[in-house]
């Protein structure tokens, strides 16, 4: 009977002990490594800001008011950083998606501008809620009078009198969309940053001269400055959005 009763004392003293223990442990939480992708516009090889004049060589000068691009399938390979993204310059400045995950998986980055036939002609209320491509996130980067999604917006001010005074009377205005619009677009040997413990980040480069600026390869604004990507104005559409793919490059 006394050593059946010494062995119930022990046990509660075990469990009493093991009570305590699990009470006082700190739980550990392991740290998420986060990644983002960012999109740097720039201008003569300085960081470019909205509203800020860059002088054509064509003998004008001009300003961007927004830049906007909604996109998808950024992956490598079978790892995938993020089903879409949506770049809103004025909004949320360089960024365009973050994610949790290593850098490794990552040195290579496929992407879209633009959104694939099968989902741009899908009712834009269907995706996640937390895809770029649901209308809640979209906005007005989807047409609403016409099925589908606006791919690119560019839009800003043209000075046309050239006569050394500040008077952009001329506004240009770009949105491209539609099926044939579509680019994919491949960023190789990315430089990931380590911004501290838990963040790295990537930044892509958008040469804003080389839209419209480009030596041989100009456009000028003063005649082409406006396409809603109509059938009558595919052609200057696929001409803006090429011009857009060449101006893009890693850091």
């Amino acid at each position: 009977m006394k050593k059946v009763q010494l062995v119930l004392v022990f046990a509660l003293l075990v469990f009493v002990s093991c009570k305590k223990k699990k009470e006082n442990e700190v739980e550990v939480v392991e740290p998420v490594n986060k990644l983002e992708v960012h999109l740097v516009p720039k201008a003569n090889g300085q960081d470019y800001v909205l509203d800020q004049v860059i002088a054509s060589p064509l003998g004008y000068r001009y300003f961007f008011t927004d830049v906007k691009m909604l996109g998808t399938d950024m992956s490598n390979g079978s790892a995938v950083f993020s089903d879409s993204y949506f770049f809103d310059f004025r909004t949320w400045g360089t960024l365009v998606r973050s994610t949790s995950g290593s850098a490794a998986d990552f040195g290579n980055l496929n992407m879209n501008i633009g959104v694939p036939t099968s989902l741009n002609n899908a009712d834009p209320s269907l995706p996640p809620s937390t895809s770029a491509l649901n209308i809640l996130n979209s906005g007005a980067m989807h047409w609403g009078w016409n099925p589908g999604y606006i791919f690119v917006k560019l839009e800003g001010k043209v000075d046309t009198t050239d006569n050394g005074i500040d008077d952009f009377d001329h506004s240009f205005l770009f949105h491209l969309g539609m099926n044939p619009i579509l680019r994919p677009i491949s960023f190789s040997g990315l430089n990931w940053i380590k911004v501290n413990e838990n963040l790295q980040k990537t930044n892509l480069i958008l040469n804003m001269t080389d839209l419209f600026d480009k030596p041989g390869d100009d456009l000028d604004l003063r005649v082409n400055f406006s396409s809603h990507s109509t059938n009558a104005q595919m052609f200057l559409s696929n001409l803006v959005v090429d011009k857009l793919v060449n101006a893009l490059s890693k850091e």
